[in-house]
């Protein structure tokens, strides 16, 4: 009885899950018309996670949504190689431990506050270590870390 109840569950869930195109609402179709010629042949999972972006793009105030065409933009122009890169290094961050994600993005936060002058002096006092030097400079933030931590 109870494996029944579960197969009808998971049925009725799926077929909730399950929207065509018609049962979109109108802002939905909209944000989502590049995809109306194929959407009854995407993966239910893709459709899904279309839906919920269209949902969240509609969240978005004016400059959000410049920022994400910009991002998006800038995506798009990039080469496979470069967004396979960028693929790899979200994985290795991801792996992190969370209070070293949490002190990178912090480091991050500070960089972006920087002036564009800053940064490209930052960039280039950087790239004129040697990697011996950059392994030491790594060593030294690490260690420091640690520091902080006890």
């Amino acid at each position: 009885m109870n494996t029944i109840l579960i197969i009808i569950n998971l049925l009725l869930a799926s077929a909730v899950w399950s929207q065509d195109w018609d049962e979109l609402n109108a802002a939905q179709q909209q944000t989502l018309a590049p995809f109306a010629a194929e959407w009854s042949t995407l993966p239910e999972a893709q459709r899904q996670q279309l839906v919920k972006g269209a949902d969240r793009w509609h969240g978005l105030n004016k400059e959000q949504k410049r920022t994400a065409l910009t991002r998006l933009n800038k995506w798009q122009a990039m080469s496979p190689e470069e967004r396979r890169k960028i693929r790899q290094r979200y994985q290795k961050f991801k792996q992190l431990p969370p209070a070293q994600r949490a002190r990178l993005w912090r480091l991050h936060q500070k960089y972006k506050q920087l002036t564009p002058k800053q940064r490209q002096k930052l960039r280039q006092k950087f790239e004129q270590l040697t990697p011996e030097q950059r392994q030491k400079l790594l060593k030294r933030q690490q260690n420091k870390a640690k520091k902080r931590r006890q």
